[in-house]
């Protein structure tokens, strides 16, 4: 009989705390007015309008300041058209007293152009006054739209929100406003000026009669940079640039040519570096200068009576008279990009080099900063 009693005690007890921890619970959850999710308007993005309003649900029930009705049963009641578009207050209002809930919220999105602009608002049914309503813009990076969606509610509720996240989600204005990527554009018309060295400087030299071009080894430079930016922060972005170039034009003899880079552009002073290879055509011609230190082709040996030819080392060298070749250089730049205004004026110096010798150069650029667009993209 004793243990049966003290077996008895001790269901008895264990039931009575998990009755009271019950009765904790229920009472504390009752405290905390409720809540329903009207419409969730989505326009001119790529986003579904279910997974936002499973975000905002899942923000609110995990703040504890309101019993969050399940989307499922207010579809049920209300059908899920009606609920789907019940944005504005008064329908809120309507929505909230049908489901007997304190408090009403709708949401919008909208992409316009560069940016998206997202705006919120939770409606008192008791009293039919907005009592929260905020409104931001964003960078377009639809990726990131539930974190977007996080920082408005952390607005709604009056808790604070990562600063990290803020600070690369909201919108910037001003002609260099970034996307996540640091961005600034710098498509546009290159001029510059190179000055060849080596054996590329002998052939722009040399004299028409043995192969060169009888000018001078400075030529002028024109062309045009495309970039795309591909990874970044505000302060730094990866990017590849694609420089289609001709030198020489001045010289009657234009070298074209086009060069691949990849670079970094970083802080504030819009620094850049960038490397990568060039490709253009070349004209090379074999010969020696073994025989008597003057260059000479096979052919030139034999038809001078020289039988030892074989002996002698046979090299290719820049040369109007040879054939032509597909051609590589390596690139190498640094530069810097100046803000006047409107404009970015990208100033960069390089060094393009190849078996035959390293060119030097300077070029300039200039691009306008084109105005924002607000178009709504649908």
């Amino acid at each position: 009989m004793k243990t049966i009693s003290i077996i008895s005690a001790t269901v008895l007890f264990f039931s009575t705390m998990s009755s009271a921890q019950t009765t904790t619970t229920t009472t504390s959850t009752s405290n905390m007015p409720s809540m329903v999710i009207g419409g969730i308007e989505v326009r001119g993005l790529q986003s579904d309008e279910d997974i936002l309003r499973s975000v905002i649900y899942k923000n609110l029930v995990n703040s504890k300041k309101y019993v969050v009705n399940d989307r499922y049963d207010v579809a049920e009641k209300l059908g899920a058209d009606k609920m789907k578009a019940c944005l504005g207050k008064e329908c809120l209002v309507r929505v909230g007293k049908q489901l007997e809930a304190d408090f009403a919220m709708s949401a919008s999105y909208e992409g316009l152009g560069d940016r998206i602009l997202i705006s919120m608002k939770i409606v008192d049914v008791n009293t039919g006054e907005i009592v929260q309503n905020e409104i931001e813009q964003f960078e377009n990076q639809q990726r990131e739209i539930n974190r977007m969606t996080d920082i408005m509610i952390n607005r709604l509720l009056k808790v604070s929100s990562d600063a990290v996240a803020n600070k690369a989600l909201l919108f910037k204005e001003g002609p260099t406003a970034t996307t996540g990527l640091g961005k600034m554009n710098n498509n546009g018309p290159r001029i510059g000026v190179g000055v060849a060295t080596g054996e590329n400087a002998e052939y722009f030299t040399r004299s028409e009669r043995d192969g060169g071009l009888g000018t001078s080894p400075v030529l002028f430079n024109i062309g045009y940079q495309l970039e795309a930016q591909y990874a970044g922060t505000e302060n730094f972005s990866g990017l590849f640039e694609f420089i289609g170039n001709i030198a020489g034009v001045e010289q009657g003899a234009p070298i074209p040519s086009l060069a691949v880079l990849h670079g970094v552009r970083f802080g504030k002073g819009a620094w850049e570096i960038a490397l990568g290879p060039s490709f253009s055509m070349k004209k090379l011609l074999e010969g020696t200068t073994d025989y008597d230190g003057t260059f000479r082709t096979y052919s030139d040996l034999a038809n001078s009576g020289v039988t030892t030819a074989d002996q002698f080392v046979f090299t290719n060298r820049p040369d109007t008279r040879g054939a032509t070749y597909f051609s590589t250089n390596f690139v190498v730049g640094i530069g810097k990009t100046f803000r006047p205004g409107a404009l970015n004026v990208p100033v960069n110096a390089y060094a393009s080099m190849n078996k035959y010798g390293t060119s030097f150069g300077l070029s300039v650029g200039i691009n306008v900063t084109r105005s924002r667009t607000y178009k709504t993209t649908r």
